[in-house]
């Protein structure tokens, strides 16, 4: 019977996110700018070869977009997690799916897992982009399959972050400046303060271990694969934990 409901749900919100425009436009975006930026790399190196390293694959060559999946994604995670909160259409979806257990599961399942299959599609698109310009740089599987691993990882906890903010504060524009702030502002911002203890407390944050993930670099050198791994995967999880939280305890217009 649970399985049942929640498939119900999971194709309820599969729905959702596509009945909207707002996904469709945050899909363009992404995808413009994540191709986009693969073709202005590609170009790059075709006009100057000698500027990409010796070793250098078409994967290492469209590093850079993961960066801008990741922010795309997360926002759009975001408005898919709290838009319904803010035009009162929760109440229909509570009344529909009144197990808020499961409706917790399937929306957070459906947004995460359709935002990251995504972003990480449109990251192979820009490395395929800028292959076809620098064919000589060669697309390696075996390094592709590492780097994309950690492209899901990413774009993955960043987006059930985001989903977690979304519940938590019920507000879409809350929840996005929070977002921003732990991944774009507070990182660098808080790595350049004055104090021994600055640069360890930035490599805490989501930002960090994302940045570390996506291009291998961090704020502190003692950073690794594994421990950014566990820095983002702690935030979502976190994230998660305080929006159903709220989901679970609190009125719907509350």
């Amino acid at each position: 019977m649970t399985a049942t409901v929640l498939g119900r749900a999971s194709r309820a919100e599969w729905s959702r996110i596509w009945s909207v425009r707002s996904s469709w436009v945050f899909l363009c975006i992404i995808a413009l700018a994540v191709v986009g930026l693969g073709v202005l790399v590609g170009i790059d190196v075709a006009n100057d070869p000698e500027s990409a390293p010796a070793d250098a694959t078409a994967w290492d060559g469209a590093r850079f977009t993961a960066m801008f999946a990741l922010f795309g994604t997360v926002a759009w995670a975001v408005v898919s997690s709290a838009a319904d909160h803010g035009t009162g259409a929760i109440v229909p979806t509570l009344q529909w799916t009144p197990r808020r257990g499961i409706l917790l599961a399937a929306r957070s399942a459906v947004i995460a897992l359709t935002v990251t299959a995504i972003g990480t599609g449109l990251v192979i698109a820009a490395s395929a982009v800028v292959w076809a310009f620098v064919p000589e740089l060669g697309l390696p599987l075996g390094e592709g399959l590492r780097g994309l691993g950690d492209v899901v990882v990413a774009i993955g906890c960043g987006a059930l972050l985001g989903i977690g903010l979304g519940l938590a504060t019920r507000s879409t524009a809350a929840a996005l400046v929070l977002a921003i702030a732990l991944l774009l502002v507070l990182p660098p911002l808080v790595a350049n303060l004055p104090f021994d203890w600055a640069a360890t407390v930035s490599s805490r944050l989501p930002g960090s271990g994302a940045l570390f993930l996506l291009l291998g670099e961090g704020p502190v050198d003692d950073m690794t694969t594994t421990s950014a791994r566990l820095t983002v995967l702690a935030w979502a999880v976190g994230a998660i934990a305080a929006g159903g939280w709220r989901l679970l305890r609190s009125d719907a217009g509350g």
